[in-house]
C-alpha cells in the first residue's frame, strides 16, 4: 500500500470511529502516525470490530482517568450509536470494579456533561 493509500485508509477509518475528520494540518509526526499506524493499521485490524476495540478503548481510559481523551471517546460512541446509554453506564459501573473508582467518577461525570451538552438526560 502506497503512503498515499495508507493515509487516505487511516482518515477514513478515523472518521468513522472518531466521528470527525481528522484535522487538515502540515505534517506533523504525532498526528501523521495517529493517522497512519493506529487508525490505518490497528483500528482496520481484522478480529475485532470498531464496537469491541471501542470498548476495549474506553475501558483503558476509565482506568487512566483520561477526561479529555474520555470525551472523545464517549462523545463518539454516542454519535456513532456504538453503545447505548445503558450500555455506557453500566460499562462504568464495571470498569470502576476492577479498573478503579476514582476514574470511573471522571468518566461518569464526562458522560454527564457530554448528556448534557446534547440535551439527554435520560438513559436508553
Amino acid at each position: 500500500m502506497s503512503d498515499n493509500e495508507k493515509r487516505k485508509k487511516g482518515r477514513a477509518k478515523f472518521a468513522e470511529v472518531m466521528q470527525f475528520e481528522p484535522p487538515e494540518m502540515p505534517p506533523e509526526p504525532f498526528l501523521d502516525t495517529t493517522v497512519d499506524y493506529l487508525f490505518a493499521d490497528l483500528w482496520s485490524r481484522p478480529g475485532l470490530g470498531v464496537r469491541e476495540r471501542r470498548i476495549s478503548t474506553l475501558t483503558t481510559l476509565i482506568c487512566l482517568g483520561n477526561e479529555l481523551a474520555l470525551k472523545l471517546h464517549f462523545g463518539a460512541a454516542m454519535k456513532s450509536g456504538d453503545l447505548s446509554d445503558t450500555e455506557i453506564d453500566e460499562l462504568i459501573l464495571h470498569v470502576a470494579h476492577y479498573g478503579g473508582w476514582p476514574g470511573a467518577a471522571i468518566a461518569s461525570q464526562v458522560v454527564r456533561q457530554l448528556r448534557s451538552e446534547r440535551g439527554h438526560t435520560s438513559k436508553s
